[in-house]
């Protein structure tokens, strides 16, 4: 039969014979010559039209696109100018040392007066809402949670590695100025422990827990400890990205941080508002020693429960996700080589982060600067010389990072998170 074009030309005749009849690569011309079909097995060109199984379940649950916006927003982050990145670092340590300083004083007088048992029951019920739902929801920047982030970041290969070393330590710079200071105000500057609502009672139990992580516990079990902490913290963080609902971001940051907290894991944001405050209440240790003995291994323990524990297995689980270009990702799924590529990245960062950071200043203040001064604990410790020295320490190299070694312009724009 002719068959005619718009044009009324005769189209049928341009079309090669072996495409009349064979115009599905699917299909034989030699139909009588195939075998016939075996019950319960499809027929050949089925199977060989099925794509592969994936490797991975990357689609599943929906991790992809929850990868894809911590990524956005780990590297939106990178971006903060050092004033933005400090002030938010300040506003994220201000809300987990009121949340901190509320559950110990629950925790001191309910041990005392009833249980320690419903005392750390209390804590996990009132440290989350004034701590990582009001970082979350307010709005402020916990480096334990960029950990992951911007670890998915690097992992993605849409952040650098001197952006992401940079947004970890001015957040850093931020945290240790706002412990620091806001550890003085409450306890000198107020002299709140002083007076009849508090008394020895809590005073007693702070000085206790601090100098039970800096002279008590050892860096193994400080290491492990934190490990577990920062893994629950970023299971909060992970879970407020999971949902849109504000109730449900609220449970889901609640359970996990509150259980991490009354169970008594080793934060190192967290412990730079304790360590200062107990400090300053006349503990037996140094500033010095609160870096060296129990920031350098807590540290290092949030950077592995954060990136490898929580961000790198989902990144793995998701398909490797690799960042190509704006709105453009490489689909699931990556090849080992990325993985590989990834470990190397993170590893790297996290021994350059903790050697420069916490363990270089806190060297320098143990080795170098208390030897020179004579500084004991106790009697010379509460000075304001060590803080400054370190704040100095953290914000320059922060800013040497950027301006020294980033290119002028930023590398491409800030993503919608």
């Amino acid at each position: 039969m002719m068959t005619l074009g718009p044009d009324g030309k005769n189209i049928s005749s341009s079309i090669p014979v072996d495409q009349k009849f064979n115009s599905h690569p699917s299909t034989s011309n030699n139909i009588a010559s195939a075998d016939p079909p075996t019950p319960g097995i499809p027929p050949k060109e089925d199977v060989d039209s099925t794509p592969p199984a994936p490797r991975l379940f990357a689609g599943i649950y929906g991790l992809p696109d929850t990868l894809r916006t911590l990524s956005n927003l780990g590297v939106a982050k990178c971006k903060l100018n050092p004033a933005q990145g400090i002030l938010m670092g300040w506003q994220a340590m201000a809300y987990l040392a009121f949340a901190a300083f509320f559950a110990f004083i629950i925790m001191a007088s309910v041990s005392a007066d009833l249980s320690s048992g419903l005392g750390r029951f209390l804590m996990f019920m009132v440290f989350p809402g004034t701590a990582l739902v009001a970082v979350i929801i307010f709005g402020a920047n916990l480096v334990t949670g960029d950990f992951m982030t911007s670890g998915i970041s690097l992992m993605s290969r849409q952040a650098r590695w001197l952006e992401v070393f940079y947004q970890w330590s001015i957040a850093h710079s931020g945290h240790w100025i706002a412990g620091v200071v806001l550890g003085w105000m409450i306890i000198i500057g107020t002299n709140q422990l002083a007076g009849p609502g508090f008394g020895t009672l809590f005073t007693e139990f702070l000085v206790n827990a601090g100098e039970t992580k800096v002279n008590t516990l050892t860096w193994d079990q400080l290491f492990w400890r934190a490990i577990f902490a920062n893994w629950m913290v970023c299971m909060s963080v992970w879970g407020a990205f999971r949902t849109q609902e504000i109730i449900a971001k609220i449970l889901l940051i609640s359970f996990p941080l509150g259980t991490f907290f009354a169970i008594g894991f080793e934060h190192a944001i967290v412990n730079h508002f304790v360590l200062s405050a107990a400090l300053w209440q006349g503990a037996e240790y140094t500033w010095g020693q609160a870096l060296w003995n129990n920031l350098v291994p807590v540290t290092l323990g949030n950077i592995i429960g954060g990136t490898f524990f929580m961000g790198m297995v989902y990144w793995y689980t998701g398909g490797l996700q690799t960042w190509l270009g704006p709105d453009k990702w490489k689909q699931p799924h990556g090849t080992y080589r990325d993985l590989a590529k990834a470990l190397k990245s993170t590893i790297a960062i996290t021994i350059a982060f903790v050697a420069i950071m916490p363990a270089g200043i806190g060297a320098i203040l143990l080795f170098v600067v208390e030897p020179m001064m004579d500084i004991q604990p106790r009697t010379s410790s509460p000075n304001w010389i060590e803080p400054i020295i370190s704040i100095l320490w953290f914000v320059g190299l922060s800013l040497v990072v950027k301006w020294a070694f980033w290119p002028r312009k930023p590398w491409y724009t800030i993503p919608a998170t």
